[in-house]
């Protein structure tokens, strides 16, 4: 996480963004940014801060380092475990969903994720 008082600017203004409910408001957060820049320090703090005050939500993170690992096929899995391990109603859906498309479980299509792992779920 970060040190105590150091990016407070960008840490203040990623609360901000979750807390505006202005329909304008873009609904995903990409932090990108130079390697060694913090971005990590930031999602883990937000993610930490946001767990600790009842939200729910999932941070995924990617790297370069990681390419062979596939990542892009884990990130939908990953988000919807988070969502269900954190919302009753939301892991209900999950389990009618997977009940009636056993192969969803191990799918690498990330379109197929997306569409029954998160939005019909939700």
């Amino acid at each position: 996480k970060c040190l105590d008082g150091t990016r407070t600017d960008v840490l203040t203004e990623i609360i901000d963004w979750i807390y505006d409910t202005d329909e304008s408001v873009p609904c995903i957060l990409w932090l990108c940014g130079q390697a060694g820049k913090g971005k990590s320090a930031i999602v883990h703090m937000i993610a930490l801060w946001f767990k600790n005050v009842g939200g729910v939500g999932s941070c995924f993170c990617f790297s370069c380092d990681w390419q062979a690992e596939h990542l892009e096929e884990k990130i939908f899995r990953t988000i919807t475990c988070d969502l269900a391990e954190r919302d009753p109603a939301f892991r209900q859906a999950l389990v009618g969903a997977l009940a009636t498309d056993e192969p969803l479980k191990t799918s690498s299509d990330v379109t197929l994720q997306w569409q029954k792992l998160i939005l019909e779920p939700l």
